[in-house]
């Protein structure tokens, strides 16, 4: 007799086999968890745990629209891309959306990624959007911590809380919908706080 068929030997070995398809049911289970708490979001590098088609440091990209002038750059200081995904990762993102006649936004973020084969960007983590001011428009100065931006459609949103300066008003809501684009729009979500500084009193 094989003494591997014994019932003694058997059982360190059907043991082991039920231990690792707990770990397996167990690690489908947090899995399943974290899609429900965060559906439809991009998982990290790490959870994919793969490396990347390519990388570029210090990567610079500019769109041009049909007269050849600038419409938006994207800079990071490291760009990784996966070709399977279609995404690419970004380090420190910056970018500049420009305006026909009117003065550039510049967005930034500690991480970002560039999905939808390039139709759209999600800025990560300290995401601050600024317009500097002139005689026509007021100077803006936005912070979240996520920023989801439709270049081409010059619109972005967020679901996340937001807060937003203008020459020494601000404004607080728990999300927005905003189309950048002259005619500026903004739509806001939950409830909205706004402070607003008194105008200096005319001298008699």
């Amino acid at each position: 007799m094989n003494p591997f068929d014994s019932p003694a030997e058997r059982l360190p070995w059907t043991g082991r086999q039920l231990l690792l398809g707990l770990c397996f049911a167990a690690a489908g289970l947090i899995a399943w968890w974290q899609y429900r708490l965060h559906p439809g979001e991009v998982p990290s590098r790490e959870a994919r745990g793969r490396l990347p088609d390519y990388i570029v440091s210090d990567f610079t990209a500019v769109q041009t629209d049909a007269r050849g002038h600038p419409s938006r750059q994207l800079f990071a200081d490291q760009l990784r891309h996966y070709v399977a995904d279609d995404l690419s990762e970004l380090d420190r993102p910056r970018m500049v959306f420009f305006q026909d006649e009117d003065l550039p936004w510049h967005a930034r973020a500690r991480q970002g990624l560039v999905l939808a084969d390039g139709n759209q960007v999600r800025l990560l983590g300290e995401v601050r959007v600024t317009r500097e001011g002139d005689r026509r428009r007021r100077s803006a100065r936005l912070e979240t911590e996520r920023l989801d931006v439709w270049p081409d459609q010059a619109f972005a949103q967020t679901n996340l809380p937001v807060h937003i300066q203008s020459d020494g008003d601000s404004l607080t809501a728990t999300g927005m919908r905003l189309w950048y684009a002259e005619p500026l729009r903004a739509r806001f979500q939950g409830r909205a706080h706004l402070s607003l500084t008194p105008e200096p009193e005319a001298e008699p």
